[in-house]
């Protein structure tokens, strides 16, 4: 199934593959910073929260990292390259909202294309991971897929949500807007009526979280036609 919409996990990067911090997207002005040295996590949520940029990561790679301190005034580019300076780490730009955490490369260049980003988060699962993060993307997309409103392409979307033992999502928190109350509310209920048909392995860490870019910003639309080949309302 090839990978379309970008799709990431915190367990996988959390979605518990990929961890996203953040709300609604700003723009890339300078803001003021005052962020103590603490565990990577929080500091990574006190970015998103100060920037509303969209944070996203493997939940391992937090562990037993401490952020370095941050205070003053600096574009989020600065100000995330001080945060992380000698962890190991640097932020990959899917935009200038969008964000991915991971393992520093030999080169200096933090600059990736969306699918790069993508295909790289998912070289880092394992196959049982990789096999229930394609499942549950597909469940998803074909989920968004079913209605207009939520048919992905012209939107962007972070969704948290976290998947119970019979296999069916429990819980949906939308980090941010994607800036239609009626889109938001039709996500969040699409989301709900989502069953994998499978509990998560037992090493993928909840909740998942899912980006969905806009085509504008490298995401693709992979819906299935409907019957006759119309989507539903």
């Amino acid at each position: 199934m090839p990978f379309r919409w970008r799709f990431w996990f915190r367990g996988f990067f959390s979605l518990g593959m990929f961890w996203a911090c953040a709300v609604s997207a700003q723009p890339a002005s300078q803001a003021w910073f005052d962020i103590p040295s603490q565990p990577l996590a929080s500091a990574l949520d006190a970015f998103g929260k100060t920037t509303g940029v969209v944070i996203a990561y493997n939940g391992n790679l937090a562990v037993g990292r401490l952020s370095n301190p941050v205070k003053g005034q600096f574009y989020p580019q600065q100000a995330i390259l001080l945060l992380l300076k000698g962890s190991g780490l640097v932020a990959d730009y899917t935009a200038s909202d969008a964000i991915v955490v991971v393992p520093a490369p030999n080169e200096t260049s933090v600059t990736r294309s969306p699918s790069a980003i993508a295909q790289a988060a998912l070289s880092q699962q394992s196959a049982i991971e990789r096999r229930y993060s394609a499942l549950l993307q597909e469940r998803l997309n074909n989920a968004l897929c079913a209605q207009r409103v939520t048919r992905p392409g012209t939107y962007r979307a972070a969704i948290s949500f976290w998947v119970g033992p019979s296999g069916s999502v429990t819980r949906v928190k939308l980090l941010g807007t994607t800036g239609d109350a009626q889109r938001d509310t039709a996500i969040a209920e699409a989301a709900l009526r989502v069953a994998v048909g499978e509990a998560p392995p037992a090493q993928m860490t909840q909740p998942f979280t899912m980006v969905i870019l806009p085509q504008a910003s490298g995401g693709t639309v992979d819906c299935p036609r409907a019957e006759g080949g119309r989507q539903d309302e």
